[in-house]
């Protein structure tokens, strides 16, 4: 099953967000609708982190912020080399162990060139 990356859309002023709020950041709005945030999104800014949370089995995690034009998210950066620009995708998939659990969402991967 191919998972997509969802937003929220207040149905009052129809501002978009990630992730879902109880309420629209901008006009206080209730109702709110699913809408697909696309699969193609640009970095804004990272870190790399080498003191890594337990779950992450090697350093360096990436974590970063990327732009869907206008609604940006915060996930793990699958690439040993990011660059600030660089258009990246949202992939599912397993992010972490926790105990014998394995923890899974989306992280952001290159799209390929070419």
């Amino acid at each position: 099953m191919d998972q997509k990356l969802m937003g929220f859309r207040c149905k009052s002023c129809g501002r978009i967000m990630y992730p879902k709020h109880e309420r629209c950041v901008s006009c206080k709005g209730m109702n709110m609708e699913e809408v697909e945030l696309g699969n193609q999104c640009t970095l804004v800014t990272y870190t790399k982190l080498y003191t890594l949370p337990e779950g992450i089995e090697m350093p360096p995690l990436t974590l970063g912020i990327v732009d869907f034009g206008g609604v940006r998210a915060f996930g793990q950066i699958a690439t040993d080399e990011p660059k600030i620009g660089m258009k990246l995708r949202p992939v599912w998939g397993k992010l972490r162990r926790l105990g014998d659990k394995d923890i899974y969402g989306f992280r952001f991967e290159p799209v390929e060139s070419g």
